[in-house]
């Protein structure tokens, strides 16, 4: 049995292994983060070259023996002849309309630098401003949409590993609702079993994918981001995070903070809202006794009470609102001065910084702001992907109490008798209710026999018994003698087959439906069976006949139709024990006739058990199994029940005599 410690980290382990980093899918996410990593340094490059083109308009001022460097740098393309020997080196050479020249000389130091010296030499369309600023546009243009493909790659292969985990967790899911849902009597493991499998799943499935596209995209960018803060100015940007990191940790814990102030005075508010609304309810009390005056005083105390308490929490809203602004502009103010003494420093100064430097620098901590978000919200995300998980496998560790036994023979059709021997049977739990206690019964092969039971749960409980989709907690039901508990699943239910309850049909064809897929029925078996229980017309008028698809996106059948085609269903097996649970739903007379006319047809020559909601069934009937607090209290003919059975004639009454509603 699962069995959960509290701690989400394990079954986050459990979930997502470290091997699954290892698979294929995973390694290319990685790979394609570092990509895209890559490519965004490339972007802030261009962005770079993009705003020191603006500022500068390509002018450059060249003074003395930067002449002469400028030279060697750029060699012929700047188109400046040598200086004579006595040339002034205080005089100076201005040169406009350069491109990425003023770029490439204030950056010429840097390591990045050079491959741009050289693709400048090269490209005459980087030394004129409009062909370079169109480059540099075409540029990013073209490495931004290769960015923006390689996060959609991300993404797909991201959501194909969640869905990869999910997809494996339904399968356990299904083959886990095969083996426990037969024997939920309750229906309560089907809807849990729903339930995880519509929701849970879906959102381990999301989980997993935010999960894996957030810890392999967002650490990546913030690296390449630090790494650029780090190169354009090392102990500016450092002296940035420190304001910033501050700033964060304290708007996040005073937003924190509110918050669970928030949500402790909306309880209370509650609170003062229903001792408010109380007197709503009572008005009969308040007039009758005269208290009009008493609960007028109440109810105004605890509405100043409410007002005061709500105008309470608006003001710390407000309060909370401006002090995380004042923070946020605290920290705005300081950055400015911090870049702005270092772009007003003279350009001689080593600690001087262009006003494109810095206007990057403002970007990196701006793309900053959004991963450290993704990732501030990831611990979240797993938490309740991990809850999820855990329920799911909470369900999976849940042990069927219907098994095959080791050994267990082939099973030969009813001839003799069905018999029941002290059988008890209890619903799930500690304080599980007794629904079958010590239920005693022999009954002769052939006829049709109805289960009566002023608990429904009784006679379900006792015929789910027969195919083995319930087993008994004490006793045993034996067919010609033979324990159902060591014959093999396969021949049982080859020979005891169930129609009714709400599982009528599934999505798919109608020939589907009726032959549950199976080649070795043919169309032609099915009509035929189809025939003999009238399903054969209505299935002809539907728009495709045989073909036609039912279910969530197909054809819904009327509530005779669904019976009549469970009924060809379990017919075209020829089964030696049918059992019959009749729709409680209203039949039309239609309906009724051909159901009863299909009794005729199906009856002769096995074993039939129903559980009627039709008079005319239980008139038809061979003999009737009487249920009463979980034991047999009769089996006896309805003449004999209805002469002398109290018990009988109550269950009748309540189930199908036309006044039985009155007075409810």
């Amino acid at each position: 049995m699962y069995t959960s410690n509290g701690d989400t980290s394990s079954t986050w382990k459990r979930l997502f292994p470290r091997s699954m980093w290892r698979q294929r899918n995973s390694l290319q996410l990685i790979g394609l983060s570092l990509i895209s990593g890559v490519l965004l340094i490339f972007l802030f490059l261009i962005g770079l070259l993009i705003a020191d083109l603006f500022v500068s308009r390509g002018a450059v001022v060249l003074q003395g023996d930067q002449i002469e460097v400028a030279r060697e740098r750029f060699g012929d393309v700047l188109d400046v002849v040598a200086q004579p020997e006595g040339f002034n080196s205080s005089e100076e050479i201005r040169l406009q309309n350069r491109g990425l020249l003023h770029s490439l000389w204030n950056f010429k130091d840097r390591i990045w630098a050079q491959p741009l010296i050289t693709m400048y030499q090269k490209f005459p369309l980087l030394r004129e401003n409009s062909s370079a600023l169109i480059c540099l546009l075409l540029a990013g243009a073209i490495l931004g949409m290769l960015r923006g493909l390689i996060l959609a790659r991300c993404r797909i292969q991201a959501s194909q590993l969640g869905l990869t985990v999910s997809n494996q967790l339904r399968r356990s899911l299904h083959r886990q609702a095969m083996r426990l849902g037969p024997s939920d009597l309750l229906d309560h493991q089907i809807h849990q079993a729903y339930d995880l499998f519509r929701n849970d799943t879906t959102l381990i499935r999301d989980g997993i994918t935010a999960n894996l596209y957030r810890l392999t995209l967002h650490p990546v960018s913030l690296a390449v981001l630090f790494f650029l803060g780090l190169i354009i100015s090392p102990r500016l940007f450092l002296q940035m995070v420190v304001p910033l990191l501050a700033c964060w940790l304290m708007v996040v814990r005073e937003r924190t903070r509110f918050q669970k102030s928030r949500k402790l005075a909306e309880s209370e508010d509650q609170l003062r809202s229903n001792v408010l609304a109380e007197s709503l309810t009572k008005t009969r009390l308040i007039r009758g006794y005269s208290m009009e005056e008493f609960d007028n005083i109440n109810f105004s105390k605890h509405l100043d009470q409410l007002s005061t308490s709500t105008s309470t929490v608006r003001r710390r809203e407000v309060v909370s609102s401006w002090l995380c602004w004042g923070l946020v502009l605290g920290c705005v103010l300081i950055l400015v001065l911090l870049m702005g003494v270092k772009v007003l420093l003279p350009e001689e100064h080593p600690q001087s910084l262009q006003l494109s430097e810095v206007i990057l620098l403002s970007l990196v901590f701006g793309f900053a702001f959004k991963p450290l978000l993704r990732l501030r919200d990831l611990r979240e995300i797993r938490k309740e992907t991990a809850l999820a998980a855990e329920r799911i496998y909470r369900y999976l560790a849940q042990i069927p109490e219907v098994g095959q036994a080791v050994g267990a023979k082939f099973l030969d059709p009813l001839s003799k008798w069905l018999s029941f021997e002290n059988v008890s049977y209890s619903l799930p739990g500690a304080t599980g209710k007794k629904i079958l206690d010590h239920l005693e019964v022999k009954l002769p092969a052939g006829g049709l026999t109805v289960i009566a039971a002023p608990n429904p749960l009784e006679a379900q409980a006792m015929m789910y018994m027969l195919p083995r989709f319930l087993e008994p907690h004490e006793g045993r039901v034996l067919i010609d003698g033979e324990d159902i508990a060591w014959v093999t699943l396969e021949s049982l239910r080859a020979e005891v087959l169930y129609v009714g309850g709400r599982e009528i049909y599934f999505t798919g064809s109608v020939l589907e439906n009726i032959t549950c897929g199976l080649a070795n029925f043919t169309q032609a078996d099915a009509i035929s069976a189809a025939k003999r229980v009238h399903a054969h017309n209505f299935i002809q008028r539907l728009p495709q006949g045989y073909e036609t698809v039912l279910g969530e996106h197909g054809e819904r059948l009327s509530v005779g139709e669904e019976f009549r085609l469970g009924l060809a269903r379990a017919i075209l097996r020829n089964p030696a024990i049918l059992i019959l649970e009749e729709p409680d739903k209203d039949l039309t007379e239609e309906d009724k006739s051909m159901i009863d006319d299909a009794y005729d047809q199906i009856c002769p020559g096995r074993t039939v058990f129903v559980i009627p909601s039709r008079m005319s069934t239980i008139r038809r009937s061979d003999r009737i199994v009487l249920l009463h607090e979980g034991k047999i209290a009769t089996v006896n003919t309805q003449a004999n029940l209805l002469g002398g059975n109290e018990l009988y004639r109550h269950w009748e009454y309540t189930r199908f005599n036309v006044f039985r509603h009155i007075g409810k």
